[in-house]
């Protein structure tokens, strides 16, 4: 990959792209090697030529969180080059990887030698970071929202109805869409929400293709080929998933679909998953809740009998 084939820098002239390509150092990444460190000093900025790598969290416990899967021709440690600050995550091959490495010196003296060029090449960095931000935004507040509806409704198919319209306004991409939750008294999975079902369905049992798939793989992505689990209602060429699950206990599941190949990233996915995170919580909570209040019911029942 070239320096002009990179989002980035597409939008630069020649002139400018033959003295950033002077300070531009190839360097090659064996798979599965942490390319950086969470508060390690941030000094570089690094494109990728080829290749992936994994932006994640370290959490308590030896576990860790997937903040985004990054490819040919995105970029990470932009801000390095702006500021003096540690890093915030850690970045990991997935691939071997080839980056194009900028150190911050180099190109601190690179600006300062020819402002303009400077003035473009900054601009170019900080327009393509606000709309990064601009879709993080809208992952955060798809998050937030979803907890105001886990924390303003005590209704299990309440809930899972309006978490579904809520992230079904971000995967704008999709054509269709189901949200489903087991339920232990009939062991099927209750449909609670779905869009554009060629075939509606009310329950799906245990022993569906799709279902036995999901709930051993918790995550499914599909970009490039036609979907058939032989079930009637999941049509397309591009699939998302996600499980809901609560400590390896199987709950219900949350899918997209689209009709064009390559509709999702590996990215929904990841925003997917952490929505389905929090459903799967309030899930637990709500039946907890409700077991309860009919365990009390009973109590009382026994005791007026008995009286």
């Amino acid at each position: 990959m070239k320096l002009n084939e990179i989002g980035i820098f597409k939008n630069l002239s020649n002139s400018v792209l033959k003295k950033i390509s002077e300070i531009v150092e190839e360097v090659n990444i064996k798979k599965d090697t942490v390319i950086f460190e969470e508060s390690a000093p941030a000094d570089v900025f690094c494109l990728i030529a080829k290749g992936r790598v994994e932006v994640f969290k370290r959490l308590s416990g030896g576990t860790t969180k997937t903040l985004a899967v990054l490819s040919a021709g995105d970029y990470t440690g932009e801000m390095s080059l702006l500021e003096d600050k540690p890093r915030i995550a850690s970045v990991k091959a997935i691939d071997d990887v080839t980056l194009f490495v900028i150190k911050k010196k180099k190109f601190s003296k690179l600006i300062s030698g020819d402002l303009d060029m400077g003035m473009k090449l900054l601009s170019a960095i900080m327009s393509t970071t606000l709309n990064r931000l601009s879709v993080t935004n809208s992952h955060l507040t798809l998050l937030y929202d979803t907890g105001k509806v886990i924390a303003s409704s005590k209704n299990l198919k309440q809930m899972t109805m309006a978490a579904f319209s809520n992230i079904s306004k971000l995967f704008k991409q999709a054509d269709s869409g189901m949200a489903a939750v087991y339920n232990e008294f009939t062991d099927e999975l209750d449909v609670h929400s779905s869009i554009n079902i060629k075939n509606p369905v009310d329950s799906i049992p245990k022993t569906d293709p799709f279902v036995s798939q999901i709930s051993a793989q918790k995550e499914l992505l599909i970009t490039n080929e036609k979907i058939d689990f032989k079930n009637g209602f999941i049509s397309g060429k591009s699939l998302i998933a996600s499980a809901f699950h609560f400590e390896d206990k199987f709950l219900g599941f949350i899918w997209f679909a689209g009709n064009k190949q390559n509709a999702f990233s590996i990215n929904d996915l990841i925003v997917l998953s952490s929505v389905a995170s929090l459903i799967s919580v309030s899930i637990k909570n709500i039946s907890f809740i409700s077991e309860d209040e009919a365990r009390q019911r009973l109590e009382k029942m026994r005791g007026v009998q008995a009286f």
